[in-house]
């Protein structure tokens, strides 16, 4: 399947005008011992993102990285051996391995791994592989949320201030019960726009994995597509292993009451090396909210 076969066009309906928003959706599910890209120059408006699946079957596959790219391999299930610059990382279920500028990865084992990448950036770093023991009891893991509005989970940030990068941040978050309400409040950093944040911005991608309490029930979760500027909430189906560029909306994520999900996320910074997390813009009237 070629990146334009995976690139999908969600529709959502803005409920005061009846206009529909079209969203940048993929199909990020993997082919058996092949490495996919997902989401690429070409079928995407993202500049500063790039994002692969591979599927590992026992047979290795290598990845060159261009010499202005940076990448993160994270493997959603199963184990994987890395190996960059001569030196081997063994990388298991939920832990992630950071590669800098235009190093030639090869990959074996049985594993699913996401793999993201940023463009145009200009200094090497080493790499440096982060498993989700590794930050456990640290600032980097932490559960937050409210019961009272179905928002528990715990965030996992395998690449932040810990790892050395040009413009990737990375993490993980689960859900603590199915029909909960993920990446609340709805926030926005992107760009362009009411609000748009400039330099300090960043790209986004969210890629779900969901599932059902009932069986032969198709899952999804609804995702926010409502941007700055407008005073309703507009939401977009998702479903099992679709990603979505959260970077022109405000972005919030509800479950049905039957669904679990979790997501990984990975962000590019629109400036090289504007990777902290303080400009963000939380909806209006949702400044408290946690």
């Amino acid at each position: 399947m070629s990146d334009t076969d995976r690139r999908l066009t969600g529709r959502a309906v803005l409920p005061q005008t009846g206009e529909i928003r079209e969203v940048e959706l993929f199909d990020a599910s993997p082919e058996a011992g092949a490495r996919v890209e997902v989401c690429t120059a070409d079928n995407s408006s993202l500049d500063f993102l790039r994002f692969a699946r591979i599927s590992l079957d026992g047979a290795s596959q290598t990845v060159t990285l261009a010499d202005d790219e940076e990448a993160c391999f994270f493997v959603n299930d199963g184990t994987a051996e890395l190996t960059v610059g001569g030196e081997t990382h063994r990388v298991e279920k939920d832990g992630m391995l950071y590669v800098g500028l235009g190093e030639t990865v090869t990959l074996s084992g049985t594993a699913d791994v996401s793999e993201f990448r940023a463009p145009q950036c200009s200094t090497k770093y080493p790499a440096q592989r982060v498993q989700l023991a590794d930050i456990e009891g640290t600032d980097l893991a932490f559960h937050t949320g409210n019961p009272d509005n179905k928002t528990t989970r715990t965030v996992y940030k395998l690449i932040d201030q810990n790892v050395d990068a040009c413009r990737l941040l990375f993490g993980v978050t689960y859900l603590e019960k199915p029909g909960s309400v993920g990446s609340y409040p709805p926030h926005f950093h992107g760009p362009d726009g009411p609000g748009g944040l400039g330099d300090d911005a960043k790209e986004e991608i969210y890629v779900f994995r969901v599932s059902s309490r009932v069986p032969e029930e198709r899952a999804f979760v609804l995702q926010n597509v409502s941007r700055p500027g407008e005073d309703v909430n507009t939401y977009v189906h998702v479903f099992d292993d679709q990603a979505i560029n959260v970077t022109p909306s405000f972005h919030d994520t509800i479950a049905p009451p039957t669904v679990d999900f979790s997501f990984t996320w990975c962000l590019a910074s629109v400036k090289e090396g504007a990777r902290d997390w303080a400009a963000i813009l939380k909806r209006p009237g949702y400044e408290d909210e946690s």
